[in-house]
């Protein structure tokens, strides 16, 4: 009986994938459609994953968070910081994040790196981490990577 069972939610589910449902009804998806296909992750399980492998790596924060927070801390300091430029300067970072979690745990393939996470991902990626050192910032914790000319006496 279990294995009768298995066979018609097996059919059941092979039936379900050849058919898309549309606004019109039912129509035959073919495996060659010409409709493009996302690959790649989606969505804000996503966007986590990849601010916590950032957060979490050791080389990005000392060669590209620290920097980072310097030049900004001081852009802050100097008048001149301009959020839509720092959160691009956060986005070479996430960019370089997702580049080095796609070699650690996707493919090794040239130029797949762009697929594991959208772009929409990495720039929600980049704002958040743009939100949280201006937070950070504010409650003074990047104050020992002013320049001694903006420090306070």
């Amino acid at each position: 009986m279990k294995g009768l069972v298995g066979f018609l939610l097996a059919v059941g589910a092979l039936g379900a994938g050849l058919y898309g449902v549309t606004r019109g009804g039912r129509e035959p998806v073919l495996s060659g459609s010409r409709r493009r296909r996302s690959r790649g992750f989606r969505g804000h399980g996503e966007q986590r994953e990849l601010k916590i492998f950032i957060d979490n790596d050791g080389d990005l924060y000392r060669q590209q968070t620290t920097p980072i927070h310097k030049n900004l801390v001081t852009k802050i300091a100097k008048g001149v910081y301009d959020k839509t430029k720092a959160e691009k300067l956060w986005g070479y970072l996430v960019e370089a994040g997702a580049k080095k979690y796609s070699k650690e745990y996707g493919s090794n393939e040239p130029g797949e790196w762009h697929r594991t996470f959208s772009v929409a991902d990495r720039r929600e990626v980049a704002r958040e981490l743009n939100e949280e050192f201006l937070t950070e910032q504010k409650l003074g914790n990047f104050d020992h990577l002013l320049p001694k000319k903006y420090q306070r006496a």
